[in-house]
């Protein structure tokens, strides 16, 4: 008699455990490490200039526009070299003033200044020697040509979100949390599908975190960054967002689900 107790106190565990299983939903990376690692950013504030690449070696003409790839090395120099220890490793980067020269939509220019100042990452180096004239690093990873006047700033891994597939509802109504826009995208990308890079116009000052998910939804018109756009017609949204890295006032999505095509300046709101 107690043995069978026992049985069906077991059958019952079992039973449900499973169904605990069954209602857990698999989590993915939302990202890879190199989406993650090139994904740019905007800065609230402009990235000091204290170490920067000064030439590199295999530059016999030293011409200015010579691009370094990985494996290859670079001269850091700069007001804070004397402070540079063999080991360290430095995050490239580079103003993206240049790359979003063009608007795309009605008042994106002030959008990206009302943020901060823009920014590509480039890639990453490791010092391996210091010499009076400067130290001397390996670039370890690209995310496309290394040139000279790049930025190097001490390297922190940023973390890749882990996130739930889950039901998409298209027409969902508004759920009253904060919405902004997609302001721009990584390398001034127009339309962005699943696994584009996009800069939304809310940040760590708004509650946003790395790993929060985004609802996008169609704006038609030049996003209101501080209330949603009121229509006679049920909003659509467009897919999802995972927020993969935050700065003061932005932060940077990769869409992880997609109906149709999302332009720039279309609308996301928090999840």
């Amino acid at each position: 008699m107690v043995r069978r107790m026992i049985g069906v106190v077991g059958v019952f565990i079992l039973a449900a455990s499973l169904a605990s299983l069954a209602q857990e939903q698999p989590t993915t990376p939302a990202a890879s490490r190199s989406q993650v690692d090139c994904s740019g950013f905007i800065s609230a504030s402009k990235v000091a200039r204290n170490l920067y690449i000064h030439d590199g070696a295999d530059n016999d003409f030293h011409t200015p526009l010579h691009q370094f790839r990985t494996g290859q090395f670079v001269y850091l120099r700069g007001p804070k070299s004397n402070r540079v220890d063999v080991g360290a490793e430095y995050a490239l980067v580079r103003s993206g003033k240049e790359l979003f020269r063009t608007a795309w939509y009605e008042g994106q220019h002030w959008s990206m200044r009302s943020l901060g100042h823009v920014y590509e990452d480039v890639g990453r180096v490791k010092v391996i020697r210091l010499t009076p004239a400067g130290a001397v690093a390996e670039v370890e990873f690209a995310c496309g040509p290394v040139i000279r006047g790049d930025i190097a700033m001490p390297y922190a891994a940023r973390a890749i979100p882990e996130y739930a597939p889950k039901e998409f509802e298209r027409f969902a109504p508004w759920s009253g949390k904060r919405v902004g826009a997609i302001t721009a995208a990584m390398n001034d990308t127009v339309v962005l599908g699943t696994g584009s890079l996009g800069y939304v116009s809310l940040g760590e000052t708004d509650g946003v975190r790395v790993g929060q998910r985004f609802r996008v939804f169609h704006n038609p018109a030049s996003p209101d960054m501080g209330a949603p756009l009121l229509r006679w017609t049920p909003r659509e949204s467009l897919g999802e967002m995972v927020i993969v890295s935050t700065q003061k006032k932005s932060a940077v999505g990769i869409v992880v689900t997609c109906v149709r095509e999302i332009y720039l300046g279309d609308g996301v709101e928090m999840e």
